[in-house]
């Protein structure tokens, strides 16, 4: 009989990890969950959480410990002359919440670490190899390549994800907005409305505040498009947010700068052709690969 050291060994310590990771565990599943980062970023792309999600949250009693971590919206600008009303949601939750993503992991992890998932950090994902009882896990900590057993592995490590490759699953699409800006700085002069959304013919800008006097500003600039490996200045952020959003709003105090590209991706539905479904759960083993 084949010994295992878990049930599941989930890769990737983002959102979908961490959530997937105490789901399980409160249904008596043991996991381990696999982080090649040692600690969470405290640099966050994402940062609104709608109500749909507040609700999941809600359901496994963490919505309001993460909703004391940020700022509630009940209404949005756009375009400088409409106003989204989110009062009318029927949910206990009719706001959009913005909080740093690294909020939403330390709740979901919380949780996980709670229900008894254990959490290795600091291990990175090298390999997987699957056999007729279940999938053995390489991965490099410290410098050692290390080795897992478990009866399934999940792929939850992003676009770059080694469990997806190691499937021979393709990740098919393009990039739809390239050279978009992203900046997290304090503002002089902030927008009449808080959350707000404007375009133009020279590009677009979001502001959303987390709550601590700094602000989110996503923006971008038609007539600049430069790799996702170029600098940002905030010279340059400045300028496209000023001349979409109507004027000079003082951005100062800066957080981060970054760049980056929006993809539209998929694995598509002919890439699990040939596999062999297994009903609970429900799994697609494809003939080379590990489970995912």
């Amino acid at each position: 009989m084949a010994l295992f050291d878990t049930d599941v060994v989930i890769v990737g310590a983002g959102p979908t990890g961490l959530l997937l990771a105490g789901d399980l565990a409160a249904r008596g599943v043991a996991c381990m969950l696999v982080e090649r980062e040692f600690r969470g970023s405290k640099l966050s792309r994402a940062f609104v959480v709608h109500a749909r999600t507040l609700e999941q949250l809600d359901a496994r009693g963490v919505a309001d410990e993460l909703i004391e971590t940020g700022a509630i919206f009940g209404t949005m600008s756009l375009f400088g002359n409409l106003e989204l009303d989110m009062s009318r949601l029927r949910s206990r939750f009719p706001f959009l919440l913005c909080t740093p993503q690294y909020n939403t992991e330390h709740v979901l992890e919380s949780r996980a670490s709670r229900l008894g998932v254990e959490v290795m950090r600091g291990a990175e994902v090298v390999g997987l190899r699957q056999d007729a009882d279940g999938v053995d896990v390489s991965m490099r900590i410290d410098g050692t390549i290390h080795t897992r057993r478990a009866k399934f592995a999940v792929g939850a490590d992003g676009v770059r994800s080694v469990v997806r490759d190691a499937l021979g699953v393709p990740f098919l699409g393009r990039s739809a907005v390239e050279s978009v800006m992203l900046a997290d700085v304090r503002l002089s002069r902030p927008p009449a409305q808080e959350l707000a959304l404007n375009t133009g013919a020279e590009g677009f800008c979001f502001i959303a505040p987390f709550g601590d006097g700094r602000y989110r500003i996503i923006a971008w600039d038609r007539r600049r498009q430069l790799p996702s490996s170029a600098p940002v200045t905030l010279q340059e952020v400045s300028d496209i947010t000023g001349r979409i959003m109507g004027g000079d709003l003082g951005l100062h105090d800066v957080h981060w700068l970054t760049r980056f590209h929006s993809d539209e991706r998929q694995v598509p539905a002919t890439a699990w052709a040939g596999c062999s479904w297994r009903a609970t759960p429900r799994t697609c083993i494809p003939p080379r690969a590990g489970r995912a």
